[in-house]
């Protein structure tokens, strides 16, 4: 640590070769304690949260993580997509318990993967899962006093934008930074949209976008 020293933290913003720099800091305490002053000075003891209700638009995914417990692929006389009249329902009774957010949890792009869910789209009057998203948010905006949160998996920039204006704000999990996850024998193994670089793009893009956005890391 030539160039900045942890205490210089409290005057200044490091450039990002100096922040890069922190990662070969092994004795952590001092940067913690930078850290917390600094979160002190900008939010004091405040801890802000946001009442929400799961809208789980549907299970199905088009990757294999092998560690997932959300994703499920189609089973036999059982819908794979929340019909619209099963979602306001939900959204009805989060209203009623007091929630401000409609969380969207879904898999990747499902239809690139499976015949039933390109079928049950097709039923909703849809060709792909983000547009039958794009159009139940919009009814969440419509019809209820919550605000819908995305968490739509990697998108493009068009996408993004699209679904912008139907939500407050969106989010993808990085997860994690590492390709070795994504060879063969990892977890990753077998899941294009896994691929960290395709991963921080989405979140690049969000952010170039300027849309509220969350992320955060599997540990």
């Amino acid at each position: 640590m030539n160039a900045l020293k942890v205490g210089d933290l409290l005057e200044r913003r490091p450039t990002v070769e100096e922040a890069y720099l922190f990662t070969d800091i092994r004795d952590t305490s001092k940067l913690f304690r930078v850290a917390s002053e600094l979160r002190d000075e900008g939010h004091g003891n405040i801890i802000s949260y946001s009442r929400k209700i799961f809208i789980p638009l549907t299970k199905l995914c088009r990757d294999v993580c092998h560690y997932c417990t959300f994703s499920r692929g189609p089973h036999k006389n059982q819908q794979s997509y929340m019909q619209p009249d099963e979602v306001m329902k939900l959204l009805r009774e989060g209203e009623k318990n007091g929630c401000k957010e409609a969380l969207f949890t879904l898999g990747d792009k499902p239809e690139l993967r499976y015949t039933r869910a390109r079928k049950e789209l097709e039923n909703l009057g849809h060709e792909t899962t983000l547009s039958y998203l794009f159009e139940t948010a919009c009814r969440v905006l419509k019809e209820t006093t919550l605000l819908p949160h995305i968490n739509a998996g990697v998108m493009s920039a068009e996408d993004l934008k699209n679904l912008r204006k139907v939500s407050a704000s969106q989010g993808l999990m990085l997860e994690s930074v590492s390709p070795r996850l994504h060879k063969k024998g990892g977890p990753h193994y077998g899941s294009p949209d896994k691929n960290p670089d395709v991963r921080i793009k989405t979140i690049m893009e969000a952010g170039i976008e300027k849309i509220p956005f969350t992320s955060g890391l599997l540990i």
